[in-house]
């Protein structure tokens, strides 16, 4: 365990939060009171670090002073709210991308991609619909599917049917490239992204240009795009709920899952030192 923690960094969906998507008061109590300590919080997240992001933990009760850095993008971005510095990293090039989408149309999935703060889709259905609502973008539908790749783009996403996965898991892994790598990120969204980028990369970025020693960092996560990111960090958490292979990567398993309020538990017990 930790002793000198100096950033506290956490995955959005499955580790944070709850399944809907909130935080209950007891974690928000928590987070507060672990900032007190004087320990960075941070996020790691699939999602791109943007005003929309900053309203959705504003809306969680952390408006000021909000989270101290974002991983983006799985890896392919990291902020930093004090110096308000952005970097983005190694992005997929259009002939890359056009190579992903048609290696994957045997599928009939739906590509999905954003670029320019707009969300780019292949077709127009109830979960790209959503998407678009809760990220507070304009979805534009690819009818000439050359618009998927009219330009560089951090990553593309598959939303796959939970039953479909292992299908869709195995088809990607019989079609390797140097070009790409692809990792599941819920148990129904399967990524796309640089073969040089994760959470754990983008970890040791950051770090890099801190100060901070990767020793002195928590991490918390609970599906496969979070394993590079708990081996980075000095001490990495797998939730309860969390797939096999992240666990395995972990340091420690909390005792409650994210809809237990799993990661406010943990940090309640090991870095406040609070009997419950």
């Amino acid at each position: 365990m930790i002793k000198d923690i100096q950033l506290a960094i956490a995955d959005i969906d499955g580790t944070l939060t709850r399944d809907d998507g909130t935080l209950s008061e007891f974690t928000m109590d928590v987070l507060r009171r672990i900032h007190e300590r004087g320990i960075l919080l941070g996020l790691a997240t699939g999602r791109e670090y943007n005003q929309a992001m900053e309203e959705r933990t504003a809306r969680w009760g952390f408006a000021d002073p909000g989270f101290d850095m974002v991983i983006g993008l799985n890896g392919g971005q990291i902020w930093d709210r004090k110096t308000q510095y952005l970097k983005s990293f190694n992005l997929l090039e259009p002939e890359v991308i056009r190579e992903i989408v048609e290696m994957m149309e045997p599928l009939n999935l739906n590509p999905f991609l954003y670029r320019n703060g707009k969300q780019f889709a292949r077709r127009m259905d109830e979960s790209t619909r959503a998407s678009g609502l809760r990220n507070h973008q304009e979805v534009v539908i690819a009818d000439d599917i050359s618009l998927m790749w009219q330009g560089p783009t951090p990553k593309i996403m598959f939303r796959v049917p939970e039953e479909q996965m292992p299908e869709v898991e195995a088809w990607a892994d019989a079609h390797p490239s140097d070009q790409w790598q692809s990792f599941k990120t819920q148990t129904t969204m399967l990524e796309f992204c640089d073969p040089s980028i994760n959470k754990g990369f983008a970890l040791k970025q950051y770090c890099e240009y801190t100060g901070i020693p990767l020793s002195s960092v928590m991490a918390f996560g609970d599906m496969t795009n979070d394993n590079q990111l708990l081996e980075a960090a000095g001490w990495g958490v797998c939730l309860k709920n969390g797939a096999d292979d992240t666990k395995a990567c972990a340091d420690d398993v909390t005792e409650y899952t994210n809809n237990e309020d799993g990661l406010a538990h943990y940090l309640l017990k090991h870095v406040l030192k609070e009997e419950e």
